[in-house]
């Protein structure tokens, strides 16, 4: 006969499925779910709690980054700004500049007293720069930008410039102060720097429309045309637009203006403009040197020419004060002075004037009168020129020679009576007459008198420039070159340089032989070496060097060579002065050679190397993902999928609890199969053991197995499960580290959110997964429950 008793209540949140279920079982249950929902609710009360707490503090972030990245001082964009020295604005100061960082920049903003000191930017449309920063980099502030539509170089008659409008008074949020007048007319001056020029700003409206006002928003060439809209807003506003403030002395006086634009917080489509007057600086600075010195038969022009901005700088010349102007450069060849006007124009920089001369005084020259020689009582022969020296062109100069004192008979000899009269100046030359002397001799006294010649070389032959003889009937005139030893009565020429003493020898039956001595000289010619300028690149080798070759006559030729003496230690780039030598002999046959060094220049070639690879870079370019984005963005999409997927691990704690509730149901289940393999049972110990048995011991062992077969089934699902959702977290939360960057701002989603919303699938995948499974295992017991409460009203009715 069966024993049926009713057992104590287990510890157990249900009963085990094949015992009924007691009142107090019952109550026990109902009382830890409700703990156990409490305990719930407070978990997800705090995890709600926790997160609302960081989406605060991210609010709070985010604002204060905004604002603070709107700043001009924020990412150091203050180091790129042009200085300022003497007034005068240097657009491209120092070796890094915000173009060499950003191509798309184009100048530099400052608005006296006010926050506004920016740089501006173009793109290629009107839309870009509203969301990026000047590193090109995606931010909601953005950053100040020109209109796409106009000119990179501001060279148009109406520029725009726009930016976003901030609370804190950062990028375009100053220009609300204008709309208060007394702020409006302190604070009017500003400056734009750009690549073609320095601007001073000069306010003079203030405009409130909307953004689809196209008489605003038009840029180009049209001042006129906004010029008079401006003037009709003024004096009437249509209702889209109104004119607060107009100067119409600056805007009738502006040949350029530019207008900077921003939002108006009381309408969406509302727009705050201030109109300000461009006049750009004259930054141009030029100084020459003229050029003085003595004719030479050559042309010279301005010894040096420079500029302080010399690219795109182009240069003219006027000789009439400014009247007419040439680009060629002025040259001077004769005798004079010429007073040359010079303009530097540069269409960046401004115009500049400098006022130079090129002076060219005469060349001195020697006439020197021949002595002269007469018998008493003969007429004054003709008056002979003894040399002119200085004349290197060919020039004759005029002049006449007389004896001043003449009438005087008397024999002896005059010194200097026989003198040159002509102009000083002649020509390019200044003419120095040099007197010669005059000698009267007795009738019956053989005179002989001659001239010799002293000249330079001009490949001509040249004898005796005069010969006279008082006694002419049965002289004999002889010549002698080699000191009277030998005579022939063929007078000696000389052509090459050198010189001849010619003994002349006067013989007459009738009278004592006359013998006087000349010299017949020919001086070497000067011929100049110069050479040529001549430039290289750095470290390339020497170029052939040339040099011009002046006053060599018909097909003579002279040797020299050419070479740059410094070559070894000379190799830096810059302007080495007369550092190319031409050098040979000083006397070559009938020359005497000048030589005359130029410059060389060894211009800077500019290598850009690589910057060298940091240590490990290959090791980051492997394993590191963010180098893919160009500079890494904190997602936000990321963020919530990295919580929801640690948040979405929490229900293994709750299977946990019933994994360990399997664990007491095997234990417990094995000590009743201990029971009924005993052969006697009785019903203190099973009382003690609180269990309930059923009529034979085959039952209790079928109850028991079936349910050790759920409870082993769940456990090994369980740990597979609570591994591969660990594996889950872990991976999501490396992910999130290596790609995110919590010092950035933050985005909506990057590259890496598809990977981030997978692993939160793929975590929830796995708890609805357990959660069915959970439920199963539920149902299987609530109706091994049922059936057994049947069982016991039958047994009862029964």
């Amino acid at each position: 006969m069966a024993i049926r008793r009713r057992s104590v209540p287990d510890d157990f949140q249900n009963p085990t499925p094949h015992s009924a279920t007691s009142k107090s079982t019952v109550n026990r249950v109902l009382s830890r779910a409700v703990s156990g929902g409490n305990t719930l609710l407070s978990l997800l009360a705090g995890l709600m709690a926790a997160v609302m707490i960081l989406y605060s503090g991210f609010v709070l972030y985010d604002t204060f980054y905004l604002e603070a990245s709107a700043a001009s001082s924020s990412f150091n964009v203050l180091e790129y700004r042009p200085e300022i020295l003497d007034d005068v604005a240097i657009p491209l100061a120092g070796e890094t500049t915000l173009a060499t960082v950003n191509e798309d920049y184009r100048a530099w903003l400052t608005m006296y007293g006010s926050a506004i000191d920016y740089p501006v930017m173009q793109g290629t449309d009107d839309l870009y720069y509203a969301s990026h920063d000047i590193y090109r980099q995606t931010s909601l502030t953005g950053a100040i930008y020109a209109a796409a539509a106009n000119s990179s170089s501001f060279s148009d008659s109406y520029n725009l410039i726009y930016g976003h409008h901030m609370d804190n008074g950062a990028m375009f949020g100053g220009l609300d102060n204008y709309t208060s007048e007394s702020y409006y007319e302190a604070n009017r001056e500003g400056m734009l720097v750009s690549s073609s020029g320095v601007y001073d700003l000069t306010t003079f409206a203030v405009v409130l429309t909307d953004a689809y006002e196209s008489q605003v928003y038009t840029v180009g060439n049209r001042l006129e045309e906004v010029r008079s809209f401006l003037r009709d807003r003024y004096a009437a506003s249509d209702g889209k637009t109104t004119v607060l403030y107009l100067d119409d002395a600056v805007l009738s006086g502006a040949t350029q203006i530019v207008a900077l634009s921003t939002c108006m917080n009381a309408q969406t489509s509302g727009r705050l403009l201030v109109f300000a007057s461009m006049t750009r600086r004259n930054l141009m600075t030029v100084d020459a040197q003229g050029y003085e010195g003595i004719y030479d038969a050559r042309s010279h022009g301005l010894a040096s020419i420079t500029a302080n901005y010399p690219d795109g700088t182009i240069y003219s010349y006027s000789l009439d004060g400014g009247a007419t102007w040439v680009e060629g450069l002025p040259q001077i060849l004769n005798v004079g002075q010429m007073n040359v006007l010079i303009r530097a124009e540069n269409e960046n920089y401004g115009t500049a004037y400098t006022e130079v001369t090129l002076v060219v005084t005469p060349k001195p020259v020697t006439v020197q009168v021949a002595n002269a020689f007469k018998v008493f009582g003969a007429a004054d022969p003709a008056w002979q020129t003894q040399s002119v020296e200085g004349i290197i062109d060919g020039f004759v100069p005029v002049y006449t020679i007389q004896r001043v004192n003449e009438g005087t008979e008397d024999v002896g000899t005059y010194t200097g009576v026989l003198q040159a009269e002509g102009a000083t100046l002649q020509g390019n030359y200044s003419i120095t007459y040099l007197p010669g002397d005059f000698t009267i001799t007795a009738s019956d006294v053989l005179v002989l008198t001659a001239v010799g010649y002293s000249g330079v070389y001009d490949g001509n032959a040249h004898g005796l420039t005069a010969l006279d003889v008082n006694i002419t009937d049965g002289t004999l005139i002889e010549y002698s070159i080699d000191g009277g030893v030998t005579f022939t009565t063929t007078a000696p020429e000389i052509t090459d340089v050198g010189s001849i003493d010619v003994v002349i020898r006067a013989s007459n039956p009738n009278y004592d032989p006359v013998t006087i001595t000349v010299t017949l000289e020919v001086t070497p010619r000067v011929v100049t070496v110069t050479a040529r300028p001549a430039t290289k690149a750095e470290g390339e080798d020497d170029p052939v060097f040339e040099v011009t070759v002046e006053g060599l006559l018909g097909n003579d030729t002279i040797v020299y060579t050419v070479s740059r003496p410094g070559s070894g230690s000379q190799e830096a780039n810059g302007v080495y002065e007369g550092a190319i030598v031409p050098s040979g002999e000083e006397f070559q046959g009938n020359y005497q050679v000048v030589y005359v060094p130029a410059d060389f220049t060894i211009e800077e070639v500019y290598i850009i190397e690589p910057e060298p690879e940091p240590p490990l870079a290959h090791f980051v370019e492997k394993f590191d993902p963010r180098p893919s984005l160009g500079k890494p963005a904190w997602a936000l999409v990321n963020l919530i999928c990295l919580i929801v997927t640690v948040y979405l691990f929490l229900p293994l704690l709750h299977l946990k609890a019933k994994f360990g509730r399997g664990k007491a149901m095997k234990k417990f289940n094995t000590e009743k199969m201990a029971l009924t393999d005993k052969e006697e049972l009785n019903e203190t110990e099973l009382l003690e053991k609180e269990i309930i048995l059923e009529t034979s011991a085959d039952d209790v062992a079928g109850a028991v197995d079936k349910l050790y077969y759920h409870v082993k089934k769940f456990v090994r699902k369980f740990r597979i499960g609570s591994v591969l959702e660990l594996v889950n977290a872990v991976l999501a939360i490396i992910l999130f580290v290596l790609t995110e960057d919590m010092r950035l701002p933050m985005v909506l989603i990057d590259k890496w959110t598809p990977f981030m919303i997978v692993l939160m699938l793929m975590m929830w995948g796995l708890d609805l997964y357990f959660m069915r499974y959970r439920d199963k295992l539920e149902a299987e017991e609530k109706l091994e429950e049922k059936l057994n409460e049947n069982s016991e009203k039958v047994d009862g009715m029964a």
